[in-house]
Parts: structure tokens; sequence; C-alpha cells
């Protein structure tokens, strides 16, 4: 007997429910997010007492590059009154922070590598994030030379839920060209760092359908033979497109980075970058910002030192 009209509508949206029960579920897209990158010379005021540190804490979370971004990944947060400050007048936009890496264990969730609690300072890398971090862990280099090898120098690793998809951060601060370092030192010790951090990423098995970036002052020249080294060592893929100011570190046209080094070449040297083998947002840009401040000055021994940028290096942005 030949089925009537409603029965086999019926039937059809049975059918149709079936499939769309059995049928495999679409992954999340890739989440887009706006990263910022900032060494903000944060220095020990026990080392370093008129660079107008507690001035500078203060104004950077008022920049336009410092709000509106997804995580803010910040190196050379050392001296700990003025890092705290900073942190502090940023927790409104980003309530979710890590620990300074290599100040203490306390925070982390876990603390792997060569950390000293006698180390006397610590590694000035921190992260904020408008979203839920769901687990972050430090990881202290075990190579460092020159000044780098008083401090607690590593990765902070964060994974954050950007509604309900995880993205795997690092922020790191590698190994700086010290003139206390033997001739090719730094860059040795920087190219183990970088390996350091792919085998830390490897250990965690995290799916090739996550993000995972590593974002900071990687101590590198893009300009440099050593700049694709660093993408091996580190399994990182470069930006679809470095846009803005040619360098991130300009001893020339910022005026801190003009004073400390008047005679050092300019470098690009601040990155985020995604890791190899995992989802990655297309055309994924990093952003030079040449940043520039009302003037301020400090005094040091009778004399008066005017200046008009928030650190010695500009910062970077990145997104898709």
């Amino acid at each position: 007997m030949p089925l009537s009209q409603p029965t086999r509508l019926s039937i059809i949206a049975a059918l149709a429910t079936t499939l769309m029960v059995n049928a495999p579920q679409a992954s999340a897209a890739t989440p887009e997010i706006r990263v910022l990158t900032y060494n903000t010379f944060l220095m020990s005021k026990n080392l370093f007492p008129n660079w107008g540190q507690d001035h500078r804490a203060a104004e950077i979370p008022k920049t336009d590059f410092f709000k509106g971004n997804d995580v803010v990944v910040l190196q050379e947060m050392f001296d700990n009154e003025s890092s705290d400050a900073l942190k502090a007048k940023a927790k409104a936009e980003y309530p979710h922070q890590t620990p300074v890496v290599g100040r203490a264990k306390e925070g982390w969730d876990a603390t792997g590598g060569k950390y000293s609690s006698g180390t006397p300072e610590d590694g000035g890398v921190t992260i904020l994030s408008k979203w839920p971090i769901i687990r972050q862990e430090q990881f202290i280099f075990a190579n460092a030379c020159g000044a780098d090898w008083w401090a607690n120098k590593g990765i902070a690793y964060a994974v954050l839920s950007v509604n309900g998809s995880k993205v795997h951060v690092v922020g790191t601060h590698s190994q700086s060209t010290d003139p206390g370092c033997a001739d090719g030192e730094a860059a040795r010790d920087r190219a183990l760092q970088f390996k350091e951090i792919d085998a830390f990423l490897t250990a965690k098995k995290i799916p090739a359908t996550e993000q995972v970036l590593l974002a900071g002052d990687l101590n590198v020249d893009s300009h440099s033979a050593e700049y694709a080294s660093m993408l091996a060592d580190a399994r990182l893929e470069p930006a679809t497109a470095r846009t803005g100011h040619p360098f991130s570190f300009d001893t020339k046209e910022n005026s801190i980075a003009n004073y400390r080094y008047p005679s050092d070449p300019r470098e690009d040297l601040d990155y985020v970058l995604h890791r190899k083998g995992h989802a990655k947002p297309a055309n994924w840009q990093n952003h030079v910002v040449k940043e520039s401040a009302p003037a301020w000055t400090v005094t040091s021994q009778g004399t008066s030192y005017t200046y008009t940028n928030l650190s010695d290096h500009y910062p970077v942005t990145a997104g898709a």
C-alpha cells in the first residue's frame, strides 16, 4: 500500500536525524587570536635605579598597542615591584596571568629544567590572557652565558581555553648577545634553547588540530643567517608577512636603545610564530609597532635624561 504523504515525510525526517547523529562532527575552526609580545626593559632597580621603571610600568598598560589583544607575552619583567604593578594595572583586561618565570615555583602547575632558587635574577617572562589559562608551566634553560647566566631564563607555557578550543602559548626570552659570552657562544646557547623548547613541546603530544605559538624576544635578527637556523631548531613556521617598522630593536630611532647602544646595529628580534605541524590561521602576520610616548625625564647624579619611548624594544603584534 502506498505510504501517505505525512508518513513519507516522517520517515525522511527520521532518516535525516539518524544521519546527522552518526555523521562525524566537523572540528571547530582554528581560533583567530591577536597576540602582543613586548620586551618591557623593566630591569632591577637594585642594578639600574634610574630607568623610570615605575613610570613606564604605569604607562605601558595605557597604550593602544597593549589594549585589545587576546594574549600578551612580556619579557624583561625583572624588577619585582614595577613588574607586579604593571600586571596589576593590566588585570582588568587580562585577568588570567602566569607568574614571572624563574621568580619562584609557587603558582605554577609544574616547574622543569634547571630551576635554582639561588639564582640572583628571575627569567622576566610572563603571559597575560583575556581567556582562561587551564594549565601553566615554567621550564628553565640548561645553558646560558654572560649576564644571562645569573638569571633563571626559560619559558612560560600556558594552555588557553579560547571559546572551548585549546591554544598553547610559549613565552620566552632567549640568550642575548652579550660581551660576557665567548665568541659564538651566545648563538650556540640560543640554538640549544630553541631545541629545548622543541623537545618540551614534543613531549606534550599536542594534537595537530591545536595552535601552538612561540612569542618573545628571541634575540635573532630576521635579516641574519641565524634566522633560518632558529626556525629549524625551534620547529617554527615563518609569518606570512612581517609589516610595520623594519626593526623591533632600533638603535637609531628608539630613544632608549640609541642612548644605551648608539654604535650597535639596528635589529629585528621579536616574534610571534606558530609551531610546524599544528593548526595555523591563514595569513598570519607580525607587525612591528613604532611606539612613541610623551617625553619623560629621569635624573642621575645631577644630570637629566629625557626619553620618548617606553622600552628599548618596539612591541610586535600578531594576528590573521
